[in-house]
């Protein structure tokens, strides 16, 4: 398995804006080259029909509009049973705890992203690839992820927004290990049998790799 986690992107900085994310995210995809992407959206819609702006729905259908890649919506079940070694895409948003249990709940959809060759994740998709993420925006509790990575908790937005501050507490509070900082419109490319002793940087930020001792 192969892991390209983001940490998100920031409305007010243009050097990591959404459409740079966007086009960092895209690249990726583009490179792994997919015949078909399950795209997990559940962190950022939730019964919500306004415009979001660069974020509204139907946003990564139409970024990877001119791929010819099959796009299949973790939404829908028969998309779910159409997924068997597709590309896993799951976006961020507010909404956590929403993301861990729709996933959770759907032992079909946990077993296709565990088993997934590679996943794709931005801001709170890459946080739920750790065993333990930060609840929300303002809480520290801690909820379970879908450990992927082991004995791992991720921040993003790291720099950007002063998330930095969370990860000590982050990881004392959850018992990991190992904690990831990741700054905006920002990747972390990781195989999870090699991390911490492999990974590697794209995008114009930082990567932070801590480590409990």
């Amino acid at each position: 398995m192969k892991l390209f986690l983001f940490g998100g992107a920031e409305i007010d900085l243009p050097s990591r804006s959404v459409s740079v994310l966007k086009n960092l995210m895209k690249e990726t995809l583009v490179k792994i080259k997919p015949e078909s992407i399950l795209h997990v959206p559940f962190a950022r819609f939730h019964l919500v029909k306004e415009d979001r702006g660069e974020w509204s729905e139907g946003w990564f259908k139409e970024m990877m509009i001119d791929t010819g890649i099959a796009i299949l919506d973790a939404r829908n079940q028969s998309d779910i049973n159409k997924a068997n070694g597709s590309v896993i895409f799951v976006n961020g948003g507010s909404e956590r705890r929403r993301l861990a249990e729709k996933v959770n709940r759907n032992k079909q959809l946990l077993k296709t992203i565990l088993n997934a060759k590679y996943i794709v994740a931005e801001s709170s998709g890459s946080m739920a690839m750790g065993e333990y993420m930060r609840a929300d925006h303002n809480e520290n509790g801690m909820i379970k992820g879908f450990g992927i990575l082991k004995n791992v908790v991720i921040e993003p937005h790291y720099t950007e927004r002063n998330y930095k501050n969370f990860l000590p507490e982050d990881m004392k509070k959850s018992g990991m290990r190992y904690g990831i900082g990741i700054d905006s419109a920002t990747g972390i490319v990781i195989d999870p049998q090699e991390f911490p002793e492999k990974w590697e940087k794209i995008g114009a930020g930082s990567v932070y790799v801590k480590t409990i001792l």
